[in-house]
Parts: structure tokens; sequence; C-alpha cells
């Protein structure tokens, strides 16, 4: 009976911290897995500039380790050119950083939504809330449509907002003109693509 108790023990022991609630995961609100393609459009603009003006972001490289990823690079392409920008995930917040790992710009705070109020190179961000995004129709059904809404304020005055999803980060974005809310940038695309092969000499 005693040998009985003394595996009993251990196992529930080990039963109990299983049980144990885990700290859950700070949801990342950018893209960041590998092939990721979006692009974007301004639905403010007539066509054919709209189109012609489409943005495409693609992520290039993701440093992936235990738990959310890290360290990962951006990349824009449009008519007018391409570029590529390092951002750092933690806790939630979005950093735009150069090489040296030196930040640039802070697009999210650290433990955003929950820190509600912020201020980067003069700008006021706050938190207005939660909505469900009424252009999720080109998303998966795996993807989460509701995101949090951050509006900002620049030292102009220029009040913008921004609605941020898991996993994909700005997904529209609205200006204040003349009173009204009109939309900016959209996203229209989502798919996964493949660098294109490069023929070694």
């Amino acid at each position: 009976m005693r040998g009985t108790l003394n595996l009993l023990v251990p196992a529930a022991l080990l039963a109990g911290i299983a049980c144990q609630p885990q700290p859950a995961m700070p949801v990342v609100y950018g893209p960041w897995e590998e092939g990721l393609t979006l692009a974007y459009e301004d639905p403010s603009q007539p066509q054919p500039r709209r189109s012609e003006d489409r943005l495409q972001v693609r992520v290039a490289r993701s440093a992936l380790a235990p738990g959310p990823p890290n360290l990962v690079q951006l990349d824009f392409a449009s008519l007018r050119g391409h570029m590529s920008v390092l951002v750092k995930h933690h806790d939630g917040g979005i950093d735009l950083i150069d090489e040296s790992g030196r930040i640039l710009a802070r697009t999210l705070p650290t433990h955003f939504p929950d820190i509600t109020q912020w201020v980067d190179h003069d700008t006021e961000y706050r938190v207005i809330g939660r909505a469900s995004w009424e252009g999720a129709s080109i998303l998966p059904t795996t993807s989460d449509p509701v995101g949090v809404w951050v509006e900002s304020r620049s030292p102009q005055g220029l009040r913008r907002r921004a609605l941020y999803l898991p996993n994909l980060g700005e997904v529209e974005s609205r200006e204040e003109r003349d009173g009204s809310w009109v939309v900016v940038n959209r996203l229209v695309a989502r798919r996964f693509t493949d660098l294109p092969a490069i023929k070694r000499p």
C-alpha cells in the first residue's frame, strides 16, 4: 500500500502542476509568418490610380523562437520602388529598428492593447476600442476578425484611426477630412508567396 501511495503522490503533484493556468502568449498585432504577402489600396483614390498605387508587404524573414516571434523583416514594394524594414515584437509592442537594433519608431507600445495611451515622436496615440473588421471576408476562416482601433493625433492636429488585427497588423486606416472619416488604406489581398529563384553563376 505504501508503495502505491509513493507512486500516486508524485503523479498527483505533476497533474496539479499541469492544471495550473499558464500565462497567455501576447497577441502579435503584425504580420510575422514567412512568405505572408499583404496588398493594400487607398479606396479614396479613383481607378486606375488606386491599382497603380497598390502597396505590397511581404514577410521576408522571421526569427522564430519558443513563444511569439521577435525580429521580422518586411519588404515593401510598389510601382514606385521597394524597401525593407526590420520590426521587433515584444509583449504586444512593435518597434521599427535599424540594423544595429536602435529603435527608430514605436508602432505599438509594450503590453498593447492594455496600454491605452502613449506618445511617439510628438504624436499622441490612444486605444479607442475593439471592433470586428468589415473587410474580414478576404481572410481565412481561421483568422480572428476582431481587432483594436487606435487613434493618433499629430502635433498639427491631424487625426487618423487604424484597425489592428492579430497576426496581420493594420488592415484599415482612416483620416479625418472635413469632419468625416475617410478610408485611406485597406487590406485588399492576403496570400503566401515564395521568393523568386535566384540563379547563381
